[in-house]
């Protein structure tokens, strides 16, 4: 309970900078090892980044069903927290697993069971197609520690403490970043496993994660081992949980479903066409990825201080909050559009193909990152007051317009019609959510009347 104080006193600055950097550690390691992963898979061929792309979209379908947990069990946490709730932040931990365990299972029978008709749907080259089905099978044997994860993390992030999530982190994507290379390439009595290595060398780093966790709540007394969590189905609670994540999830989750829309017009280029978008999106999260964890800060201080009532605290949290996403957003896009051609060369020096088609790439979303960023940090914020409805309607309907747009800008530009379509959506998204909160604060008088008047109008719809 003493280490959610740190959000609720004291500096603001350092109260979020203090839990925000080492989520931005997580982000930039996060990617980090994706860009080496890349580089390893890319030594193999070109056909293995496309299909470690395809497959991608899948695990990014199983990332969003997780944000259901995520944003749920933070938000709810965080305002107990600020409450001083011991007994809702226990009922809320117990319903988080066991909504977890059934989403788990649920997505890991579609994905292993039609897994061949999901990935014909892209129609790909058929050398790329028996690869992305290898990776995608390993990945799905192994698909609760992909659920487990952020559950135990957003325990953590609830309660303001970052830094054993980070630390755990550190200690799963080292081994994973240790053994990549050997089970691709195999290594002794290790045998050479290509993409199939890859997948197992991200499954077993996950279970780690998992392990570590399971310790650190049983020696600190996190885990409720006297509880039935077959027979005690918090019901009321696992509603609350649902209500607060489902819409971050159909957001990502349509996020993801435009995206396999949009592979399939980039697979129309073939292989460089995916190579490009898949070392791209990876370069990319350099921004999505480091502004995302400020807003995972910026829930957490929200939902607290809301919980707790601090109302002034909030109005001075949101202008330090938007000037440390602007910061972000700023450093992010002088990266994208300066590296550009060179970070392209790293991952695909022998394809110049790839690497001009990537230097756009970044150059035209990298335009608009400062927008992307401010849309993810406000949305961090209104997560935080429990109303993540209206980021995940914003983020919904222009990323369902992504697909029109595309459709109609490469038959103009080709494939960078497509990167424009991506880019005009982004920077619409931050204007958009900026707006909203505006309104939602002005119109109503503020957080103290604004806030309430909204939820309650939310409760009644």
């Amino acid at each position: 309970m003493n280490r959610s104080k740190t959000l609720l006193e004291g500096n603001i600055f350092h109260s979020i900078s203090k839990m925000a950097l080492p989520l931005m550690g997580i982000a930039f390691i996060q990617m980090a090892y994706n860009l080496v992963d890349l580089a390893w898979i890319g030594r193999l061929s070109t056909d293995a980044v496309a299909a470690v792309g395809t497959a991608g979209f899948f695990m990014w379908i199983a990332n969003a069903v997780t944000l259901i947990i995520k944003t749920g069990v933070s938000v709810e946490l965080a305002q107990a927290y600020g409450k001083q709730n011991v007994e809702r932040i226990k009922a809320i931990t117990i319903a988080g697993l066991q909504l977890t365990l059934v989403l788990w299972a649920m997505l890991s029978c579609i994905y292993i069971v039609f897994r061949r008709d999901i990935y014909g749907y892209f129609r790909l080259e058929p050398s790329v197609f028996e690869l992305a089905l290898d990776y995608h099978t390993v990945i799905s044997g192994g698909l609760i520690f992909t659920f487990l994860m952020p559950y135990f993390s957003a325990y953590y992030y609830g309660e303001g403490n970052s830094e054993t999530p980070f630390r755990t982190f550190i200690v799963a994507l080292l081994f994973n970043l240790i053994m990549d290379p050997i089970f691709i390439f195999g290594l002794g009595p290790i045998p050479k496993m290509g993409i199939k290595g890859a997948a197992l060398a991200t499954v077993l780093a996950q279970a780690l994660g998992v392990c570590i966790y399971l310790f650190l709540g049983y020696r600190h007394g996190e885990v409720y081992t006297e509880v039935n969590y077959v027979r005690e189905i918090r019901g009321k609670n696992i509603s609350e949980i649902l209500k607060l994540g489902l819409p971050a999830c159909g957001q990502s989750l349509v996020h993801s479903l435009v995206s396999v829309r949009l592979n399939k017009f980039i697979a129309v280029y073939k292989a460089v066409g995916i190579a490009t978008y898949t070392i791209g999106s990876q370069i990319e999260s350099i921004s999505w990825m480091s502004a995302e964890g400020f807003a995972t800060a910026f829930t957490a201080f929200f939902g607290q201080n809301y919980g707790a009532g601090n109302y002034e605290r909030l109005e001075e949290g949101k202008r330090v909050c938007t000037k440390l996403i602007l910061a972000i957003g700023i450093v992010a896009t002088a990266v994208l559009c300066l590296g550009s051609g060179f970070l392209f060369k790293l991952f695909t020096p022998n394809d110049p193909r790839v690497v001009e088609e990537g230097r756009v790439y970044l150059l035209i979303l990298g335009s608009t990152t400062i927008l992307m960023a401010m849309e993810i940090g406000y949305s961090g914020m209104l997560n935080g007051l429990g109303l993540t409805r209206y980021p995940a309607f914003i983020s919904t309907v222009f990323n369902v317009l992504r697909i029109p747009m595309a459709y109609v800008l490469m038959k103009i530009f080709a494939l960078r019609g497509i990167w424009l379509a991506m880019t005009i959506s982004q920077a619409v998204k931050g204007i958009f959510m900026v707006a909203v909160f505006s309104y939602i604060q002005g119109k109503t008088g503020g957080f103290r009347l604004g806030m309430e008047r909204y939820r309650k109008k939310a409760r009644q719809s």
